[in-house]
């Protein structure tokens, strides 16, 4: 798949796997979602495909976003906006920083999008910034750090299909735009499973809020019962222990033909696999490849 060619949502297939730890013979399925673009994979190219309309019928002058060195949203903003022919303002964490500190940053810059580095209190007082504002004459619709927005969880909701029928679905955990969207479009006999890869995260909280901010809290409160954070799978940390990661996915010799990331998928594929050992009981389990195996 060229990395000029527009995301497509037809990419995203379902794939089944399997791997000797399954013991107690579950029946185990991939949704691939990081195969919808190379860059603007999985969740991303979900939270930002409304985005992108949003800004095209406002006729704005362009998309302006938060995220950190390491941010793959930004680095799925910087192609996207680049794909569309719109401007783009990425304002990243850190002012220390500089378009050539690491490939994602320098993968951003070669898009044409412009970066801004915050100090750490500018960019926590800005990143959950959610409007149109004006800057230098021009208008630019500001989306939240992650894609945490009202347009961002619309096209999560999008993820699971009705026709989807598992008795478990699970996906690693970030802004919990994703998995609001995912819980509140699965059915009352599925159980949603997530992982939050942050340390000290509390998941159902910041889902809540979400919730509460989104106008769909009558829909949480519903869905709720149905969820499961699983918070012990997160590796110290945001982008944290990246090798003891990949040690373990290497041990579980997947039989499949996808790969993972230390930093989301990897942390909540261990974590799925090792809570499903407990269970005796053969399930049909989804995992969701909420991307993030870039190819920049």
């Amino acid at each position: 798949m060229s990395k000029s060619s527009l995301p497509s949502i037809e990419n995203s297939i379902i794939e089944s796997f399997n791997l000797p730890q399954n013991t107690r013979g579950h029946n185990l399925f991939i949704l691939r979602e990081d195969l919808i673009h190379p860059v603007i994979s999985g969740n991303k190219w979900r939270k930002l495909k409304y985005v992108i309309e949003e800004a095209k019928r406002l006729r704005v002058h362009g998309i302006l976003t938060y995220g950190g060195a390491f941010s793959n949203h930004l680095v799925a903003t910087a192609t996207a906006c680049k794909l569309h022919q719109i401007p783009c303002l990425l304002k990243v964490r850190g002012n220390e920083l500089n378009e050539n500190s690491n490939a994602y940053l320098r993968h951003c810059a070669d898009e044409g999008a412009v970066l801004s580095f915050l100090d750490r209190d500018s960019y926590r007082e800005e990143k959950l910034r959610d409007t149109v504002i004006t800057m230098g004459g021009k208008s630019w619709l500001s989306v939240p750090e992650g894609g945490a927005s009202v347009l961002g969880l619309k096209g999560c909701l999008e993820i699971i299909a009705p026709t989807m029928e598992f008795d478990v679905i699970a996906l690693a955990q970030g802004t919990t735009t994703t998995s609001l969207g995912v819980l509140l479009s699965t059915t009352i006999n599925t159980r949603v499973w997530t992982f939050p890869v942050l340390k000290g995260f509390d998941a159902r909280l910041e889902m809540e809020q979400l919730a509460k901010k989104f106008g769909v809290y009558p829909d949480w409160e519903e869905a709720m019962p149905r969820i499961e954070c699983f918070e012990e799978y997160h590796f110290s940390g945001y982008g944290k222990q990246r090798e003891q990661v990949d040690k373990q996915i290497q041990s579980l010799h997947i039989q499949g033909r996808f790969k993972l990331d230390p930093v989301y998928t990897a942390k909540a594929f261990i974590g799925m696999i090792t809570e499903l050992q407990k269970i005796d009981e053969p399930k049909n389990v989804l995992f969701i490849h909420t991307g993030g195996v870039l190819a920049i």
